[in-house]
């Protein structure tokens, strides 16, 4: 895909820290499925803009990057202070490709494929009409890289970030999960919505790597909403709310289970280049008390 010339779009970190320009014609936006976009954007998928080099402008915030790099393949970079990921390196050296859910408005294209979806979450229902491909699209020559598996333990369910720095359990399965559109968790995915489900206190743990966790909490005029990440891989992990429960991000789960989904939150702030072709409930802000009680159970 190569879209036409057109009007700049700007591009943030949750915090703000990272900000840069970008502009048309761009070469590509799909939805990778890969359990390392899951892992480190702690989402089900993640979507990326092929921006060309000469069409790039960083405005902020580049010493304040974290360089991470899983596999000789691609870099994933991320703000060292909110965790949410920046544009890296393509596979063209011309090309950087820009995570999608940190741009601001409208810029003009949509996505056209996606990809790696054999190795999809269990909790990622693919309901529309684009291609899909198991691994990169044809015509696309590079090495794939497949996480090892995570031994399954009866009853226990089991996450961890992409470098396997952090990890943690939880007793028995999640109920329930929510697709949250709300413009605070897509720049803290850096994708097109985030995943989340709840975990009762007692039944979430730490198993190693909390000391390397850091928690990013929005100002003052949105002290409810943190995002905790992995410091040496920016991976998002649960953050455990006193009184309420670990919030956990579901691309992050490494057992092969389904966590079910049961609606879409704050559609009145998605992405306008996300369609939504699912038929669970959709509320524009939160759900009414009665519907939000039977997310989680």
């Amino acid at each position: 895909m190569t879209a036409t010339r057109g009007t700049a779009t700007r591009g943030a970190c949750l915090c703000g820290a990272v900000r840069y320009t970008l502009a048309p014609p761009y070469r590509w936006l799909a939805h990778c499925h890969c359990a390392m976009c899951r892992k480190q954007h702690g989402a089900l998928f993640a979507t990326g803009l092929g921006v060309a080099r000469a069409c790039f402008e960083w405005l902020s915030g580049e010493a304040d990057v974290v360089h991470y790099r899983a596999t000789a393949v691609f870099e994933r970079p991320f703000c060292r202070h909110c965790g949410s990921k920046v544009p890296a390196a393509a596979h063209l050296p011309d090309v950087l490709n820009v995570p999608a859910g940190n741009l601001e408005g409208d810029f003009g294209v949509r996505p056209d494929k996606h990809l790696f979806v054999k190795a999809k979450s269990p909790s990622d229902r693919i309901t529309d009409r684009l291609p899909q491909f198991d691994a990169y699209s044809p015509g696309t020559r590079l090495p794939t890289v497949e996480l090892p598996r995570v031994a399954a333990q009866p009853g226990i369910t089991l996450g961890s970030c992409l470098c396997g720095t952090v990890a943690y359990e939880i007793d028995g399965a999640l109920k329930g999960a929510v697709h949250c559109h709300c413009s605070r968790c897509r720049r803290s995915r850096s994708a097109a919505f985030a995943t989340s489900s709840l975990a009762p206190p007692e039944r979430f743990r730490f198993t190693r790597g909390a000391e390397q966790l850091r928690l990013y909490r929005l100002p003052e005029t949105a002290q409810g909403y943190g995002t905790p990440f992995c410091t040496r891989c920016g991976s998002l992990m649960p953050w455990v709310i006193p009184g309420v429960g670990a919030l956990v991000p579901v691309g992050s789960i490494d057992t092969d289970v389904e966590v079910p989904v049961r609606a879409h939150i704050f559609v009145g702030s998605k992405a306008p280049w996300h369609e939504i072709t699912d038929t669970l409930p959709q509320y524009a802000e939160y759900p009414p008390p009665e519907a939000a009680q039977q997310i989680f159970l």
